[in-house]
């Protein structure tokens, strides 16, 4: 009978858990921060004596990886490479803030960074709904207000929230799958404050038939059914006066602009940015972008306008920060019979 050794030490607690068909059979879970270096080894050897194993009974490791407290995340992720090195083992490395994760419901997994900051990662399942990053702690609390229906957990108390108790333990048990196999020689902690003030590099172009797919993928996770293909085409091939702006990071599009140009003013149809990249400036980006193309050529646009659901607060607040007034309220404008708010921004001093 082959077991796993699971380990974290990424926040204040020291965690090592023994683990058998994807459960955890007996665990070591105590506060020791600043002292997991000096304890984990030994009781390490202390729930393998307990159970009558030796080392060799081990058959992987798991362990967090980051983001953390800097001196706790290399911790165990050292001693589980050191261990799986030395038995010939596989070693299975999963974010930390993923291992907070709680099962079948999407999760706002947090912890402090420091400094006004925090760590936030939000998952579901074996999907990352918004990849680990740092976030000011405004922009989370606000993320959490827009997020109601998530379950939240981590270290919350910093910022006066109540959230899920997650096992970490269980998430590393059922760990030693592809998605989290890592190469001993080369696995490294995930040190987000290092690249805490970077800012994520976003290539904004026109876009063209082969974005489709990928466009029409973002466009139906904002928008739902209401967005189609017909009118994404539509508005790519066939409309005189549309334009649309794609936003690349590497080889993904990760959001999309798509705007109409009409003598004096333009007219912002749709923005949207893939839920994984939300909340790292690439909306600000597609903004700039359209700006920039609208006072463009020989007759520049002196007006770029839009409709914004009543509801949308987030949104609203967005196209402010862009110079947008609201200038009127637009009655029963959707389909499901909400207002719209009509917003403008002149052009004239761009």
């Amino acid at each position: 009978m082959k077991y796993s050794l699971l380990l974290d030490s990424s926040a204040s607690l020291l965690a090592i858990g023994l683990g058998q068909d994807g459960k955890v059979i007996d665990e070591i879970v105590y506060p020791a921060f600043q002292r997991q270096s000096e304890l984990m080894v030994q009781e390490i050897d202390t729930i393998l004596n307990r159970n009558g194993l030796s080392r060799n009974d081990i058959e992987w490791v798991a362990s967090t990886k980051g983001p953390g407290s800097y001196t706790g995340v290399r911790i165990a992720l050292t001693i589980a490479k050191t261990i799986a090195m030395s038995l010939d083992v596989p070693i299975y490395l999963m974010s930390s803030l993923e291992s907070e994760k709680a099962n079948e419901k999407p999760t706002i997994c947090l912890a402090n960074a420091r400094g006004k900051r925090s760590y936030i990662g939000v998952y579901e399942d074996d999907k990352c709904l918004l990849e680990d990053t740092i976030m000011d702690n405004d922009g989370v609390l606000q993320y959490v207000k827009e997020h109601p229906e998530y379950v939240l957990s981590g270290d919350l108390e910093y910022l006066g929230l109540t959230g899920e108790k997650v096992d970490v333990l269980s998430n590393l048990a059922k760990a030693n799958s592809n998605k989290y196999l890592a190469d001993c020689l080369s696995a490294a902690p995930i040190y987000l404050k290092d690249s805490a003030t970077a800012t994520l590099k976003i290539v904004v172009r026109n876009m063209n038939s082969s974005d489709i797919s990928q466009v029409l993928a973002i466009g139906k996770e904002a928008f739902g059914d209401s967005y189609s293909e017909e009118q994404l085409r539509y508005d790519l091939l066939e409309n005189p006066f549309g334009r649309i702006l794609v936003a690349m990071s590497g080889p993904d599009i990760v959001g999309f602009l798509d705007f109409m140009v009409t003598f004096d003013s333009a007219t912002i149809n749709h923005i949207a940015v893939s839920k994984k990249y939300r909340k790292r400036g690439i909306g600000e980006k597609l903004m700039d972008g359209c700006v920039k193309s609208c006072l463009s050529g020989e007759e520049p646009a002196e007006f770029l306008t839009l409709e914004v659901r009543e509801s949308n607060s987030s949104a609203r607040r967005f196209y402010k920060k862009h110079q947008f007034e609201e200038i009127t309220v637009k009655k029963a404008y959707y389909q499901d019979g909400e207002d719209a708010i009509y917003m403008v921004r002149s052009l004239t001093n761009a």
